[in-house]
């Protein structure tokens, strides 16, 4: 400022000598100005060495900040300890801990019984000012969510959490559904557990959207189930479901790959409370991950290790977590509305032998395997002895001849219903069955399949269409006239089904189709001379991945958004669309040896 300040006067002198008045007071104001930014300086100055020697003082923005703040939170030292030493097992033999942890949930159930655990989600997760520190999340939540920087430990403490609480509850009292968007290794080992229900990571989005579909459908049953019961909590009923506890780790990633899936997961922050499930989100960056709307229905915060006092500010209500050194993984802090408790997760050293004293207590309690939350998307084979379809379709297993007419259902192969898969019972009471399909997609195996359930009755005759090779069909004629049931199977039956063919096979394959008495099975390579209902009441319909062609062929453009890849070009994967009802199924694997009308007997 001063080399500006003498130019400022040399000039106003100069002007005053030439007798310049009017343009020596156009100077001053910039003098004056001058004069001001220089003492403004030199204040600024003296207050900055005076508060260097005051560590004590509260300055303004600079240096002095960082040295209050410092002082105003002093530095946490807890100590480091494994989970062993938390439950008191590090004495314990680890072929012995399952007798400890069965005692855990025997007396978790009896005070259960008492409605004193029911309401009751509490574990023991690490270390203390005041000793050891336990989360409750039926008081403290009933949701948390979890932040920390790359390093802090945040999988570390949800593994210890989850642990903590397996060996407190049985999988009676407590299921979990684990949603790992780091490549599966956040819950490597917990995902074993007996109380698991789901598992999925960001190596299979298809998976991780099944879950939150089920997610969903879980907590439309649980408001069912409440309404039924005239119930406001879940925990009223005298035989409450399992209580859910959900575990996202890296919520930032599942928010960039499903942005579309968030409104599920802020439902079930915002009706979880009374229905018994619970939402752990792990991320790094709370602030721009987390909306407000999820925010405001989760209760404890949990912050270890943050690089910016903004997010630790967002999450404790002041910059303390900001200060957590990096030599300190598992340090964190606490705040559920109230006080803000700072702790360190204990460190699961022997995260096995939990586990598998977990899954021995089930068997010696005679816990029966819960069944998952949801399914892995259809397989690309499925064989005629798949788990699924053994109690489904006894006659491909075992063959009977006691059915006197023509069946309602038959079992093909396994539905998705979009979380679960089941067996697919193709209806044979709602009309005649098309089957639309290019070459190679699998549509002369489908009706192979369907052939061979249906050899197996007795009292049934069955003809049979095929295509030779001059491009004629051949017919196959029934045996017995007197059979209660006629059904006609025809492959490749484009040119029978036009209208404008003056062929005698034609003529009464076009007739068949409106005989009550006859059910017909026709396969096509297009629908173009298909008129529905007039022709079938069932289509079984293999996409071809052109949105346009698929919803000419009736596929709805609900169902058409969720097909991925692997339903278009899988072969034996279709779309049946009956009365009411569409879903994407895949056909029992046929034997490549046999016939396309499969060797049925006929």
């Amino acid at each position: 400022m001063i080399a500006p300040a003498m130019g400022q006067v040399m000039l106003l002198a100069m002007l005053m000598s030439e007798g310049r008045w009017m343009f020596a007071w156009l100077i001053v104001p910039g003098i004056i100005g001058c004069a001001a930014s220089a003492l403004a300086m030199m204040l600024s100055q003296r207050r900055a060495s005076r508060d260097s020697h005051n560590p004590g003082g509260t300055g303004s923005d600079g240096p002095s900040n960082e040295v209050g703040t410092a002082t105003a939170f002093p530095a946490v030292d807890l100590p480091s300890v494994s989970l062993d030493a938390l439950l008191d097992l590090e004495s314990r033999n680890p072929a012995d801990l399952w007798r400890l942890i069965s005692r855990q949930w025997h007396a978790a159930g009896e005070s259960s019984t008492l409605r004193q655990s029911s309401s009751s989600i509490s574990a023991v997760v690490g270390m203390g000012e005041r000793g050891r520190y336990r989360i409750d999340l039926s008081r403290s939540g009933p949701h948390a969510l979890v932040a920390g920087t790359t390093g802090s430990g945040k999988s570390v403490l949800l593994e210890t959490w989850c642990l903590s609480l397996a060996c407190r509850m049985s999988p009676d009292m407590l299921n979990f559904v684990f949603l790992d968007f780091k490549g599966g290794s956040s819950f490597r080992i917990l995902h074993r557990l007996p109380h698991t229900v789901g598992f999925v990571s960001d190596l299979d989005i298809s998976h991780a959207v099944r879950a939150l579909r089920a997610i969903e459908a879980e907590l439309k049953r649980r408001e069912h189930l409440a309404a039924d019961h005239h119930a406001a909590s879940i925990s009223e009923l005298d035989s409450p479901p399992p209580r859910l506890m959900v575990v996202i780790d890296e919520f930032h990633a599942l928010r960039n790959q499903l942005p579309d899936y968030i409104d599920r997961l802020v439902s079930l922050a915002a009706l979880g409370r009374s229905l018994g499930m619970h939402l752990v989100v792990c991320t790094q960056n709370p602030m721009g991950q987390v909306t407000t709307d999820m925010k405001a229905n989760i209760g404890l915060n949990i912050c270890l290790r943050v690089r910016d006092s903004l997010q630790s500010t967002e999450l404790i209500g002041d910059q303390r977590a900001a200060l957590i050194s990096s030599q300190k993984p598992g340090l964190a802090y606490a705040f559920d509305g109230d006080d803000c408790l700072a702790f360190r997760c204990a460190v699961p050293e022997s995260s096995q032998a939990l586990v598998t004293g977990c899954l021995r207590a089930a068997r010696f309690m005679g816990i029966e395997p819960i069944a998952p939350l949801f399914s892995a998307p259809l397989p690309r084979t499925i064989p005629p002895d798949h788990p699924l379809l053994r109690d489904a379709v006894p006659e491909l297993n075992h063959p009977r001849g006691t059915g006197d007419h023509i069946p309602r259902t038959i079992t093909i192969g396994l539905e998705d219903t979009g979380v679960r898969l089941r067996p697919c019972r193709l209806p044979l009471d709602q009309g005649n069955i098309a089957i639309v399909g290019s070459d190679g997609r699998g549509k002369s195996t489908l009706l192979a399949v369907i052939a061979k359930s249906l050899a197996k009755r007795s009292n049934i005759d069955i003809i049979v269409t095929r295509r030779t090779e001059s491009d004629r069909h051949d017919l196959s004629l029934p045996t017995d006239q007197t059979a209660c049931g006629r059904i006609w199977l025809a492959d490749d039956a484009d040119a029978l089904l036009d209208p404008m063919s003056a062929d005698a096979l034609g003529q009464r394959f076009r007739a068949a189709l409106h005989d009550p008495r006859c059910l017909v099975v026709f396969t096509l390579a297009s629908s173009r001379y298909l008129r529905f209902p007039e022709h079938c009441g069932v289509r079984l319909i293999f996409p071809t991945g052109d949105r346009a062609i698929d919803m000419m062929a009736g596929i709805p453009s609900s169902l058409l958004s969720g097909l991925t890849d692997a339903d278009v070009s899988t072969a034996g994967r279709f779309v049946m669309l009956a009365r009411g009802h569409s879903a994407v199924i895949q056909c029992i694997q046929g034997d490549p040896k046999d016939d396309p009308i499969g060797q049925t007997g006929i």
